[in-house]
């Protein structure tokens, strides 16, 4: 009889540690797939967060139809004991200049550029030419879009962005 309480109350604890490991692990999942999703990272003192999980994908648009969509939200932090100069730069995917000719950019909705028209650096094109105050935070809305005036095939051609950031001083 003792032994057979002893056992169940053993049970008991078992289950409640396996449910237990099991909520971790599935804790687990979820938060390394949320930092997955906003992408970190460090570069002489700027610390720079991207979210491109709400980014459009590419097609066709007017100016004010791409200016209406979702974008990428880069978050600049500036972790020197100084102000500092930096470029963020906007790489593509695709080095077909037939397509990025067709390729607009906005930065936080004011600018709009033809891609092919930004300076060029580091194998990219610099969208932000900036400074920050030491400790301060910027955070930027890029969008990008096909002209309204693209063609099929091209528009049928998704591109990929990868950001950087350059310290300019």
């Amino acid at each position: 009889m003792i032994a057979s309480k002893n056992l169940k109350r053993q049970i008991i604890i078992e289950l409640i540690a396996l449910l237990f490991l099991i909520l971790a692990t599935i804790y687990s999942v979820i938060a390394i797939k949320k930092s997955e999703a906003n992408k970190i990272s460090s570069v002489d003192g700027f610390v720079s967060v991207i979210d491109d999980t709400q980014m459009d994908k590419m097609v066709a648009k007017s100016d004010g139809e791409g200016l209406n969509g979702n974008g990428t939200i880069y978050t600049i932090t500036n972790n020197n004991e100084k102000a500092k100069k930096y470029k963020i730069i906007i790489i593509p995917s695709v080095h077909n200049v037939k397509i990025l000719e067709n390729v607009k950019i906005s930065v936080d909705d004011i600018y709009i550029y033809n891609l092919k028209e930004l300076e060029r650096n580091n194998g990219g094109y610099i969208i932000i030419d900036s400074i920050l105050n030491a400790g301060y935070t910027k955070t930027y809305l890029i969008k990008a879009w096909y002209d309204k005036t693209t063609s099929e095939d091209i528009e049928k051609k998704d591109i990929e962005f990868e950001y950087r950031i350059v310290s300019s001083d």
